[in-house]
């Protein structure tokens, strides 16, 4: 039987699997959401990886987990979906990216997928961290992680035909981002600290209108090839380093180590994205709940199509109250 990605089988699956993606971060969504304010972080991720699996399966084609968040035993990496058999499709998955966010009530978490040809995402040395910087269409080529943070954001500035002091740059709020906090400070920029979300983070440097005009900092390396994939699909820019932690990890990324890899070498040609908004934010407006139904904010994206979509989607169907 013909697998290959020009073959019929795999057309067929593209063809009728894809455009049912946002369904599946639609309801990984509303799954999410139902737990949002109550403080249980573990609660939104269960439920919003449980949501996720059971449209995936729903969908009837055979995939394979390749990249998703550490720790998630729903849809864990490797993971298989669907029928028995080689898969049709890899897949990148992420239920909830800000549980904890979710479950205080605050703001920008999403579920996001992408779908692949097998064999398509990147295979980068295995260590945790990459140091990077995000930033949007008008960008391009304005970007070079070898060159200081400062003439960074001074060309993003020039490409916007704006100052650095209106430049708004997100850098999550971590102890090891402080230097760099501090470098954002001396050239004028704004900063917008990030709870968690360096996914979301990085899709709002790549959207216009979102406030934000470039993400930096170090941050994982699953996350940064998911958010890659998106930002393809957006047009924008995106650069990122290897950050060892260690002397293991300096050995496993062994000459990899000091290479700045451009979106082409973090993303794969041929993606198919899904993001729904959770809990609101510039990027996606959160899930609403009324007596009769429910409505979800939605992006899907394609490499294959050239396209960008917005969807505003009632759920007429509600899902049980948790």
């Amino acid at each position: 039987m013909d697998r290959s990605p020009t073959g019929p089988l795999f057309s067929d699956v593209r063809a009728v699997m894809v455009p049912s993606l946002v369904r599946v971060t639609e309801m990984a969504a509303l799954a999410a959401a139902r737990a949002s304010g109550r403080g249980d972080s573990d609660r939104v991720k269960m439920a919003a990886g449980s949501a996720m699996l059971h449209e995936l399966e729903e969908l009837g084609f055979a995939g394979r987990v390749v990249l998703g968040p550490r720790g998630d035993h729903i849809l864990s990496h490797g993971s298989t979906i669907g029928r028995p058999g080689d898969p049709d499709l890899d897949l990148a998955v992420y239920p909830v990216e800000g549980a904890s966010l979710v479950a205080k009530g605050a703001a920008h978490a999403i579920s996001m997928l992408v779908a692949v040809e097998p064999g398509a995402f990147p295979s980068l040395p295995a260590v945790w961290y990459v140091e990077k910087i995000v930033a949007g269409p008008t960008a391009r080529g304005a970007i070079d992680l070898d060159d200081e943070l400062a003439d960074n954001l001074r060309r993003i500035a020039f490409a916007r035909d704006a100052r650095v002091s209106d430049l708004a740059v997100a850098i999550l709020d971590r102890p090891r981002h402080q230097d760099l906090v501090q470098q954002v400070r001396d050239s004028g920029a704004r900063i917008v600290l990030l709870e968690e979300g360096e996914v979301a983070g990085a899709l709002m440097a790549a959207v216009e209108g979102t406030g934000i005009d470039a993400m930096v900092g170090i941050g994982g390396l699953q996350e940064t090839i998911i958010a890659a994939c998106a930002v393809r699909c957006l047009g924008g820019e995106m650069q990122a380093r290897l950050w060892p932690r260690n002397d293991e990890e300096r050995l496993l990324a062994g000459d990899e180590v000091g290479r700045t890899y451009g979106i082409a070498d973090l993303a794969p040609e041929g993606l198919d994205v899904a993001l729904t908004g959770i809990s609101g934010g510039p990027l996606l407006e959160a899930v609403w709940f009324g007596s009769t139904y429910a409505v979800t904010h939605s992006m899907t994206m394609s490499t294959r199509f050239a396209t960008v979509r917005k969807l505003t989607t009632r759920h007429h169907r509600l899902i049980e109250a948790g």
